[in-house]
């Protein structure tokens, strides 16, 4: 069994990455590759897929804040029954995080219908680098208390479902 974390951006890579360095994410499988990638379809990879066995089983966790994108398999049909397709949703942009961490929900939330996440952390903080901001806060505690605070859809997972399932 291979896993693979396709992220929807460099945000979501950078995040991922960091939750790695500092442990939070520990796999019962090797990753297909060595880490987490910007990849909205499979066929992007297709051919390193294709140097697996037929039957190796692939875990695909996608994080991202739109999820609605169908995973194509083209090029992959025969591996279809061996693929796996967990998301992992960070609605509505991974900047929420940035703004639990940082406490400004309430305020986030008085400018939320005129305001994207993201323009609101830029007005914030400044300089914002998600990179930069990852390798200096640990979002741990604001990605748990995310999982109480928004719904997501039925096949949608949190990023805390991901950090439980592999502490």
């Amino acid at each position: 069994m291979k896993i693979l974390l396709a992220c929807e951006g460099q945000s979501e890579v950078e995040l991922i990455s960091n939750l790695i360095e500092r442990g939070y994410l520990h796999f019962d499988a090797p990753l297909l590759l060595d880490r987490p990638i910007v990849l909205r379809q499979l066929t992007k990879i297709a051919y390193v897929i294709n140097t697996l066995d037929i039957k190796e089983e692939i875990i695909v966790y996608r994080i991202g804040d739109t999820l609605n994108e169908e995973l194509s398999y083209k090029g992959l049909e025969m591996r279809k029954p061996y693929i796996s397709e967990y998301k992992i949703c960070t609605k509505p942009e991974l900047e929420i995080l940035i703004i639990i961490n940082e406490r400004l929900l309430d305020s986030y939330k008085k400018c939320s219908r005129t305001t994207k996440p993201k323009s609101f952390v830029n007005s914030c903080i400044d300089e914002y680098c998600p990179k930069t901001y990852f390798e200096k806060n640990d979002l741990v505690n604001a990605i748990n208390e995310y999982k109480h605070i928004k719904k997501h859809k039925k096949d949608e997972h949190y990023l805390a479902d991901l950090l439980d399932k592999y502490k």
